[in-house]
């Protein structure tokens, strides 16, 4: 009986020892975007909340994006970890030859040709949610986020930061472990009355009370314990005072060349190489202040040359954009833009933060990049990071 009681205790305590004490809830973290906010733009104002993600966790003086540096652009690599050349959403409007597609068109996460972040959560059995994400419809590779919300249903930011609480209130087995939401951040206001407007100041306050909701929301319940927030923009802005018809300069016939306008970016399509002579000897003798560049020609640190590039590329100075077609070719002369070399204008870094559960508070981060924050997620979530990612994980702590 002795022996019996021995070995019943020594069971016991071996269970015990292996047995977790707690039911603790596991990591979980929200990637929320600003769209067309400036590195500088929490500083200029009193923004309370955006003063205390800096002082209760870590903040970077500045995210370079990749070139170019637009919305979809610069999203596809916060979402994957890889420049324009590899995940292939190459400008906000572009096409594609070997599908005889224009992206202007449609907008699904088929077109990303690297794997965005909640596809990866999801093939590591984690539960993804999506709120407007550019480019986040439909399956990748037919993975999908156990949850969406697409791009404009929301009509405002206060409702997607309701969708993302409702998410996050989810009981344990079912709350996802990734959340990824766009805001608008101030890239509207600032592309109409320009980077330095009341109107860019009014929309940040809008921005610092719907943080600061959020912040709240996480502080609650014990979420900070496991939740971590990463706060980032997609690029800057920068003044605009000159507008180019630049599509006028380019001897156009039918369908060819086939003109891709985004901002101070244009991509040209050519049919043949006769017709890409005919267009560079246009452009160099009507238009010597725009860079222009043969694909073959793109400075290789752009990371930029791929099959969805144009065979000629164009980029307008800062300060200096070019006048949009179709569409949008009524609209007024834009205040402000974005799409520009980061290396060669300071305007167009964003803002990254860092709050919550495996960030010290206080900590002060270097410069960063837009490559930098999908490792970083993936890090957080214990989980491979994307396979051809470029970037670096950044520490928190």
């Amino acid at each position: 009986m002795r022996r019996f009681l021995l070995n019943c205790s020594l069971i016991l305590a071996a269970a015990l020892a292996f047995a977790p004490l707690a039911k603790t809830p596991s990591r979980t973290v929200v990637l929320l975007t600003m769209d067309g906010v400036r590195w500088d733009y929490p500083s200029r104002d009193n923004l309370p909340n955006f003063a205390r993600l800096a002082r209760e966790g870590a903040r970077a003086p500045r995210l370079t994006p990749v070139f170019p540096s637009l919305t979809f652009p610069s999203h596809a690599a916060i979402a994957t970890g890889c420049p324009a050349d590899l995940h292939g959403i190459v400008s906000n409007v572009f096409l594609d030859r070997s599908g005889d597609r224009r992206f202007s068109d449609e907008k699904e996460a088929s077109w990303f040709q690297e794997p965005p972040l909640w596809a990866l959560a999801e093939q590591r059995g984690l539960r993804a949610a999506v709120s407007g994400w550019p480019c986040s419809s439909g399956p990748w590779r037919g993975v999908s986020p156990s949850y969406y919300h697409p791009f404009g249903q929301s009509g405002n930011d206060e409702e997607t930061e309701r969708w993302i609480e409702a998410a996050l209130s989810r009981d344990e087995a079912h709350r996802p472990a990734l959340v990824m939401a766009w805001t608008s951040g101030a890239d509207g206001p600032g592309h109409a009355e320009g980077p330095d407007s009341e109107a860019v100041r009014r929309a940040m306050a809008r921005a610092d009370r719907l943080l600061g909701r959020l912040l709240d929301f996480l502080s609650r319940d014990g979420r900070k314990n496991y939740a971590t927030l990463l706060l980032a923009s997609d690029h800057g802005m920068t003044k605009v005072t000159r507008s180019i018809d630049i599509a006028s300069l380019i001897p156009k016939r039918g369908y060819y060349p086939f003109v891709a306008i985004s901002g101070p970016l244009c991509n040209v399509y050519c049919k043949n190489q006769a017709q890409e002579e005919a267009v560079l000897r246009a452009l160099r003798s009507a238009a010597p202040n725009i860079q222009i560049w043969r694909k073959a020609e793109l400075p290789a640190r752009l990371r930029y040359a791929c099959p969805r590039t144009g065979d000629i590329i164009l980029l307008a100075p800062p300060g200096t954009t070019f006048a949009p077609l179709g569409e949008y070719k009524s609209e007024a002369a834009p205040k402000g833009m974005h799409g520009y070399d980061p290396e060669n204008c300071p305007d167009m870094g964003g803002i990254f933060y860092a709050w919550g559960a495996q960030v010290a508070a206080g900590t002060k981060l270097p410069e960063l990049t837009t490559l930098d924050v999908a490792p970083t997620a993936c890090a957080l979530l214990n989980i491979p990071p994307p396979p051809r990612a470029t970037g670096k994980t950044i520490k928190l702590q």
